[in-house]
């Protein structure tokens, strides 16, 4: 991936305010990645790879109808965990309530 379009992923994934989440594909578009052309991918690729070297807070970014995407025993409980700490709520389902989305015009 070019230096550029990961530095603005990066600058996306910093800008989701506490309290709020934002979904893989949401991160990538604001970063100006097109639909369709791997965007969520690459933002989960960053993810991965930077979070902690780059000090990311990879626990605000679920998938877009609210799901967390790590599964039980690999993270998915710490990072509700540090959602509820942040005051994200989740409804009966176990996703992110749609009011805590990030609208990024907030």
């Amino acid at each position: 991936m070019p230096r550029e379009q990961t530095r603005r992923i990066l600058d996306a994934l910093r800008a989701v305010p506490r309290g709020r989440v934002a979904s893989y594909g949401q991160i990538a578009m604001l970063a100006g990645h097109p639909r369709g052309a791997g965007g969520a991918r690459d933002v989960v690729s960053i993810l991965v790879s930077m979070s902690e070297k780059e000090n990311l807070p990879w626990w605000r970014i679920v998938r877009k109808d609210g799901a967390i995407a790590l599964s039980p025993g690999s993270g998915a409980e710490l990072q509700r965990s540090l959602l509820l700490r942040e005051g994200v709520a989740f409804d009966a389902s176990g996703k992110v309530a749609q009011a805590y989305f990030w609208t990024m015009d907030e």
